[in-house]
């Protein structure tokens, strides 16, 4: 049986906690204790990422690397697909996926739309024309987030392509919205 290389997805694109907040309102610096310090009135999303780096720490082949906007994202050239990240993230935000399949939401909220506008400008506001645009019924919008059913994706990027937030991504370049 041949075995599928798998390679992780970070679903966020966002702007990480740590980039919202100074260093001295967190309880320290890795995932788990920013996870403990939302302070009230931070405009930021509950679901995303929390930028403390515990991902990059365990990462054996440092496929894992920061945005500007202090997000976490995978280098797919470099990752193994080992998983450490998976079991590291306390907002499980990262998933395992076939490393062909190069359409990806990024994106985790389900916060309600109206939220999602205030803190993210790359939320996903669970509009719903990437579920109606998929000529595979891969797409379903659930918990108000896009999420892509990988064994009924072909990679057309539809999705990604009528996207009005740029949520939904193609590994390979980023599929430009309307």
């Amino acid at each position: 049986m041949k075995r599928i290389k798998r390679t992780a997805v970070i679903r966020c694109a966002g702007i990480s906690l740590r980039h919202r907040i100074a260093e001295d309102e967190t309880g320290g610096s890795d995932c788990l204790s920013l996870k403990s310090c939302y302070p009230p009135g931070t405009a930021v999303c509950m679901f995303g990422c929390l930028g403390g780096g515990s991902c990059l720490e365990v990462c054996p082949r440092h496929a894992i690397v920061f945005r500007d906007n202090g997000c976490a994202m995978v280098d797919r050239e470099k990752c193994i697909g080992c998983g450490k990240c998976v079991k590291v993230c306390p907002q499980q935000l990262i998933e395992l996926v076939p490393a062909e399949n190069n359409i990806q939401p990024q994106c985790s909220s389900q916060a309600p739309a109206k939220t999602v506008k205030e803190v993210c400008i790359s939320g996903c506001i669970g509009c719903g024309i990437c579920e109606k645009v998929c000529p595979s019924g891969a797409v379903h919008v659930l918990d108000g987030y896009a999420r892509i059913d990988q064994t009924r994706c072909i990679a057309c990027g539809m999705c990604a392509a009528r996207c009005p937030r740029g949520v939904i991504h193609d590994a390979n370049g980023i599929i430009s919205v309307q």
